[in-house]
């Protein structure tokens, strides 16, 4: 039994199951099941989540949240999930960019952002990853120079998702060559509909659309920046073992096997039967260990070598998951090739698994993390 899961936990998870059950949630996925992948955003579910305080519940109200726990935002991702509600915007404007602002922004800046996204009004996103750099922040390439009122950014990033839609971008570029590369490295809230910016798609395997994101002389006033100058690496590593909890990533795995469960059964093939009985209990030690990191958090004591373990765990998981699918349900079937055409991205995203295992390592005394 997980301690965390508090009766009123469990009162909210209805609450929320009750919206989610809603005949207009219904009748708006099935509408999205006809449309192209990079349109297949929840809006009008968002916005009834939003008016509820459930989209952000962890937030303060101030900004459109419940002032709850990670353990209430945890519950919507798990639900997003079981119900098959696309969660890439969820996971892109909350967990990840709506996060970092709550944690480093200014007062002004939180008030500007942080409740149009709780209400499910707006949607940001997070650019950080390039070309070259891959999941090595500190050899990013991405400049900003200081201007009239502010700073100009040049650059190109990649992979990234959910771009389209989004109205701003947190941004991390190099404002100092000196000392160590990591000390470098500031924030930026960058306006995606700049002249400067051009928005190309990136060809990929991957079910939602990746995007190349151009960078060029994109003035940001100096409101804009969001953290210290030079010390965005030290505010990433942070906001990085919050996005590295591992529930995002064991919701999925979940809601995959139980379609995966379906094909087997089916087959009634013992082998592909123990191997499903073998990843649904590693799903449910998953579990434990991303509610784990969830109770961390709400004690403040998340630290990153226990999340990039939960991180590591829970997405090779889907990998392992998205394998099985694809045995059990053949490549003509849809969904076991959608599973294996996003689980490679899950273990890259929020850092790659090897970088996991390097933080782990070093953590061990086994070596210094990448």
């Amino acid at each position: 039994m997980n301690p965390t899961l508090t009766p009123e936990l469990d009162l909210f998870r209805e609450e929320l199951r009750g919206l989610l059950a809603r005949p207009e949630v219904g009748a708006e996925l099935a509408a999205l099941a006809d449309t192209p992948v990079e349109d297949r955003f929840p809006a009008r579910t968002y916005r009834l989540l939003g008016e509820h305080q459930m989209l952000a519940p962890a937030w303060p109200r101030r900004y459109g949240g419940r002032d709850a726990t990670s353990a209430h935002a945890a519950i919507v991702q798990e639900e997003l999930s079981a119900h098959g509600i696309p969660d890439m915007p969820f996971i892109n404007t909350i967990t990840n960019a709506g996060a970092l602002l709550l944690f480093v922004a200014d007062a002004a800046q939180k008030a500007r952002f942080l409740p149009s996204l709780a209400a499910g009004l707006a949607t940001m996103v997070v650019l950080y990853t390039e070309a070259e750099a891959g999941s090595d922040l500190a050899s990013l390439r991405t400049r900003a120079e200081r201007a009239e009122d502010g700073w100009r950014l040049y650059g190109a990033k990649w992979y990234a998702v959910q771009v389209r839609r989004a109205g701003y971008a947190v941004v991390a570029a190099r404002t100092s060559e000196r000392g160590r590369a990591a000390a470098g490295i500031t924030l930026f809230l960058v306006a995606l509909d700049d002249p400067g910016v051009t928005v190309s798609l990136v060809e990929s395997l991957y079910p939602d659309p990746f995007y190349e994101v151009l960078l060029d002389g994109v003035h940001v006033p100096s409101s804009d920046v969001l953290g210290p100058v030079d010390g965005g690496w030290f505010v990433l590593a942070a906001a990085l073992a919050i996005e590295r909890t591992g529930v995002d990533y064991i919701a999925k795995a979940t809601s995959w096997l139980e379609i995966v469960a379906r094909q087997v059964e089916a087959l009634d093939d013992p082998v592909l039967s123990d191997r499903l009985a073998s990843l649904q209990t590693q799903a449910a030690a998953g579990r434990v260990l991303a509610w784990r990191m969830v109770e961390r958090q709400q004690q403040g004591d998340l630290n990153a070598e226990e999340a990039a373990m939960a991180k590591w765990f829970n997405s090779e998981l889907c990998v392992k998951v998205a394998r099985l699918a694809l045995e059990s349900g053949g490549p003509a079937d849809d969904a076991s090739v959608a599973m294996l055409r996003e689980a490679p991205g899950l273990t890259l995203s929020a850092g790659g698994s090897e970088i996991m295992l390097g933080i782990i390592a070093s953590s061990l005394g086994l070596g210094a993390a990448s």
